[in-house]
């Protein structure tokens, strides 16, 4: 069956976790909630309610610019780029806006439960099928995506998990862990703790850079994470509530992580100081720079698999 507007979302929840997925949009998943505390780990953008209305078709967009307009619409939560991730380019022929056609896109709900959902989506601008199974157990919610080439051409494209966290979980003393051998910082992205295009050993060079760290003050940071030790892992973790958020996945197509920071820091559009949001993002390519490139690779009639976990945790300091 086809998703429809009045039945949009889809709850998954066990006795630790909520999860909300809206198929009609991207299949995002708009909230993680934590139910013994309430607390919803996932960011949601200033503008959350107009851009519902526009996802909804209730209001109408006040632009077509190919990034603006995404904005417009970006609602937070969890989303998947692909088969462009970043600024508007052009993959195989196909123009694609900003982070591409599946993160606006409208899946079919193939099975669903109280615990697990499974949704399917043919992509329009490359000859791909994307088959995604959700499961909610013990705390923690697993995505599946398999990838699979309709075609008899070689593909090359981008894919990247675009969890980002906010809100409350954000607040008071909060640290970031990996098993990541390497930060690069983005190198278009000035003003950042690391020089623009170079490399330090995660978390940090010397005393003055230590990315485990959340500040407090204004603050941005964009790049990515390498080399990892190991099946990749991220954790943020809130010390003064208890919690914390760990994201595993399968390296093999996915080697790297972007990593973002927008702590009150841009000025303009589009967040005028109103955003405090973190971003670790499984990814099969990097930011931007001479290593730039769509770097999932999918033989013709291959089906690449792409799994990443997301675990709630209650730790031991909780003040």
């Amino acid at each position: 069956m086809r998703t429809t507007t009045n039945s949009r979302l889809i709850t998954l929840t066990d006795e630790l976790i909520e999860v909300v997925v809206d198929p009609a949009n991207g299949a995002d998943v708009l909230s993680v909630r934590h139910r013994p505390s309430g607390l919803d780990v996932l960011f949601t953008t200033p503008w959350r309610s107009h851009a519902d209305d526009v996802v909804s078709g209730t209001r109408t967009p006040t632009t077509t610019d190919p990034v603006a307009g995404y904005l417009e619409r970006y609602r937070g939560g969890w989303n998947t780029l692909c088969p462009n991730a970043g600024a508007p380019r052009t993959v195989h022929g196909a123009p694609l806006g900003f982070h591409g056609e599946v993160v606006t896109a409208q899946w079919d709900v193939i099975d669903r439960s109280t615990t697990s959902l499974r949704l399917r989506l043919k992509l329009f601008s490359v000859p791909v099928l994307l088959e995604r199974e959700l499961q909610v157990e013990d705390g923690g919610l697993v995505i599946i995506d398999r990838l699979r080439n309709l075609s008899d051409v070689p593909l090359d494209i981008d894919y990247v998990s675009h969890p980002v966290f906010g809100g409350a979980f954000l607040d008071g003393h909060v640290t970031l862990d990996s098993n990541a051998g390497t930060f690069t910082a983005d190198p278009g992205t000035p003003n950042g703790p690391v020089p623009a295009g170079t490399s330090v050993a995660w978390p940090g060079s010397d005393a003055e850079v230590d990315l485990r760290v959340l500040p407090a003050s204004p603050h941005v940071a964009f790049g990515w994470l390498s080399g990892f030790d190991g099946r990749p892992w991220a954790m943020v973790t809130n010390h003064d509530l208890g919690l914390a958020v760990r994201v595993t996945w399968d390296g093999t197509n996915l080697p790297h992580a972007w990593f973002w920071q927008e702590l009150g820091w841009t000025e303009g559009f589009p967040w005028h100081r109103r955003a405090r949001a973190v971003a670790i993002e499984p990814a099969s390519t990097v930011t931007s720079g001479p290593g730039r490139g769509h770097t999932l690779h999918l033989d013709p009639r291959q089906v690449v698999t792409l799994p990443v976990a997301l675990c709630l945790i209650e730790t031991e300091d909780r003040s």
